[in-house]
């Protein structure tokens, strides 16, 4: 395993620098783009400091309740610990466990924002943020918005603010290419989150046109 997953306990700076490298080289291979990849160590950061392997309580698994994994799934046993049964993975309190593993958490991740839960979503539009779960995870929008996007369709934790986590993004991205993070400027991508980038002087005419075109139909 070229990755850190200790049970139950937080990684220093130098671990998660390991766990993020490995996490945007198997998530470049299943389609996400970079910027998502930050957004989301952005979040998980803040979540479990990048170890798959924590869970929220001390007296895992035989708790259903509180969080585990990677964004911290509660009840964890109603989402991922469900999916994981079926699936034949095994649920341990020690460094060894199956279900404390990046693979298939992205798996589940990735299963859970495409189908929900028990039929109800889990990925949707909220706060102003109106991404797809296969658009934000492909998009090259700014990082921070893109991590915001991630707490308010998708996170959602119980306090209810994103906190540094668009700052941890855009110190990912820095780390991961080796240059500071240029945030994408409001002339260069769509004013409206979840709308594809590429907002210039012709979609401002064809607004015009269009408003226009609405006014002179109402007289």
């Amino acid at each position: 395993m070229d990755y850190y997953a200790p049970y139950r306990k937080a990684l220093s700076q130098s671990q998660m620098q390991v766990n993020a490298v490995w996490l945007r080289n198997y998530l470049q291979t299943r389609g996400w783009s970079l910027n998502a990849i930050c957004a989301a160590l952005g979040n998980w950061q803040s979540e479990c400091t990048l170890n798959p392997n924590r869970p929220q309580r001390a007296d895992f698994p035989n708790s259903s309740g509180g969080g585990f994994g990677l964004p911290q799934w509660t009840p964890w046993r109603k989402k991922y610990g469900v999916w994981c049964q079926g699936q034949g993975i095994g649920i341990q309190n020690n460094d060894y466990n199956p279900a404390g593993r990046f693979e298939p958490q992205i798996e589940y991740h990735d299963y859970e924002c495409r189908y929900g839960v028990d039929g109800k979503k889990t990925w949707y539009s909220n706060k102003g943020y109106r991404y797809t779960w296969e658009n934000w995870k492909r998009s090259t929008d700014d990082v921070g918005t893109l991590a915001v996007a991630y707490y308010w369709q998708y996170e959602r934790s119980g306090a209810m603010n994103p906190g540094s986590r668009p700052d941890n993004a855009r110190r990912w991205y820095a780390y991961l290419t080796g240059q500071p993070y240029t945030p994408i400027s409001s002339g260069t991508f769509s004013p409206y989150p979840g709308m594809q980038r590429g907002f210039n002087i012709g979609s401002l005419r064809f607004l015009y046109l269009w408003l226009l075109i609405m006014i002179l139909s109402r007289r």
